[in-house]
């Protein structure tokens, strides 16, 4: 269940990636999960280069901002190798190599997502992805798996037999936000791989405060002090080491832990409602009458320019989704409310505190 093949692209770099790729035009066909079209295969060639990239940092990619540089194993060695075979020039752009036991047959498996352009483009504007099961001469091919996906697909791990995988808005943007969230699980009959779930942003976001909440009320401390840092973790082994800041306790507090998990398990059962264009709420009056009394939770699908991108610890990321969950302290015209960022599928916080449950947030 580990990711090599591509590395974080500390802010400077990115900014510096952004640059060229605004330089390049082009474009991928959203398909449906499972059944549907996947990427295109055939795209037309963008702006044209007077060479391929040799700076590593580009050649691994950096779509995602944890990821982590190639490490020597074996088994994907014999990956690499399988592929040459297949595709020799499938590492002319970025490769990411997922492994993990997908098959459920207590071998690792591994999984190959790589970028697809022309000669004359500068960058990938699509992506192909493989499957190369463990079998007993060693790892097997099987046939392309990438019109199972969504948009621009991005790999992420293999957990529990399934593959976990999102879906970005485009492959040649910069910094391309997460438009859908997908498991897979491998039908060997088919020899295909079957979609278990696909999950929009209001989707994930619930799913992901649930889990938050039933942490918190089964007390597993290092499972809430993830969502407590404002960025993941840096998976590259020279940042791992760095100290980081400590997660704030914001849910030391008993009234407070009870006020977030009371209202969230509250909400998660409510319809969310259009509250502007690119916004979603979900209220419920518990007693009392107007505001002061109301339990909210509100989803901005797409930040501001400004708060659009978050920079910790060196790395750049892009916010899919603000999310902020509002409860009142009994008796007071006063309330607590808990903002997160929504970053690679997961929460991260923001800010907390009191508030006036009658003022506007």
């Amino acid at each position: 269940m580990s990711r090599a093949g591509s590395f974080a692209l500390p802010a400077a770099r990115m900014a510096l990636l952004a640059a060229s790729l605004l330089s390049v035009a082009g474009c991928v066909d959203k398909g449906k999960g499972g059944e549907g079209e996947g990427v295109d295969k055939n795209p037309k060639p963008a702006a044209t280069a007077p060479s391929n990239a040799t700076d590593p940092a580009l050649n691994w990619g950096g779509t995602t901002p944890h990821d982590t540089p190639p490490v020597a194993n074996p088994l994907l060695a014999q990956a690499e190798a399988v592929m040459r075979k297949a595709d020799p020039g499938f590492d002319r752009f970025d490769v990411n190599y997922t492994t993990g036991d997908l098959d459920r047959d207590g071998r690792d498996d591994v999984v190959i997502e790589y970028g697809v352009g022309d000669e004359d483009a500068t960058r990938h504007v699509a992506k192909s992805i493989y499957l190369l099961l463990a079998r007993d001469g060693g790892l097997q091919l099987q046939p392309e798996v990438t019109e199972a996906f969504s948009g621009c697909p991005v790999v992420r791990e293999i957990v529990g037999g399934q593959l976990l995988a999102d879906a970005l808005e485009a492959c040649i943007v910069p910094f391309p936000k997460t438009i859908g969230y997908y498991a897979f699980e491998w039908d060997d009959r088919r020899k295909r791989l079957r979609q278990v779930y696909e999950q929009d942003t209001e989707q994930r976001v619930v799913m992901r405060l649930q889990q938050l909440r039933e942490a918190l009320l089964a007390q597993r401390k290092d499972e809430v002090d993830r969502h407590l840092r404002a960025a993941p973790a840096p998976t590259a082994p020279a940042d791992r080491a760095k100290p980081r800041a400590a997660p704030e306790q914001i849910f030391a507090d008993a009234a407070l832990r009870r006020g977030f998990s009371d209202t969230v398990g509250m909400l998660s059962h409510i319809e969310f409602q259009n509250d502007g264009k690119h916004a979603r709420k979900a209220t419920l009056a518990t007693s009392g009458a107007g505001k002061s009394a109301e339990r909210a939770l509100y989803l901005d699908l797409e930040p501001s320019a400004d708060d659009s991108m978050l920079e910790s610890d060196g790395y750049t990321y892009v916010l899919d989704a603000s999310v902020l969950v509002r409860w009142p302290d009994p008796g007071t015209r006063g309330g607590h409310q808990v903002r997160f960022n929504l970053i690679d599928g997961d929460l991260y916080l923001s800010e907390h505190g009191p508030f006036d449950m009658d003022e506007e947030r």
